[in-house]
């Protein structure tokens, strides 16, 4: 698991990181980094731990799932070994409210 202090989007722009996440935290949003393309490719919400989320990551990866995030890692020069995931924020409230931090992210 990645840890830093702010996420940089592809334009540059940088957000702060808004909690201290570790794999056990549960209602957070998260971050999938892709290290040959030293950017952030994909930004998503769980409401289980963020363990638990990642262990999904790589199943759909290896078995080339259709989701975003699997079919950036089943492009060619990529592989699971590159996936690195971040938590962003620990969030408390509904399901409706995590899905609506996700899309400010």
């Amino acid at each position: 698991m990645m840890t830093a202090d702010y996420l940089k989007d592809p334009s540059g722009r940088k957000y702060r990181v808004r909690n201290n996440v570790d794999c056990k935290s549960s209602n957070v949003v998260y971050a999938v980094n892709c290290r040959p393309c030293l950017r952030y490719v994909y930004v998503g919400e769980t409401g289980g731990t963020l363990y638990q989320r990642h262990l999904l990551n790589l199943s759909r990866i290896h078995t080339q799932h259709s989701d975003p995030v699997a079919e950036h890692f089943c492009t060619d020069g990529h592989s699971m070994d590159e996936f690195r995931i971040m938590g962003l924020e620990i969030l408390s409230g509904s399901d409706e409210y995590r899905k609506t931090m996700e899309q400010l992210w």
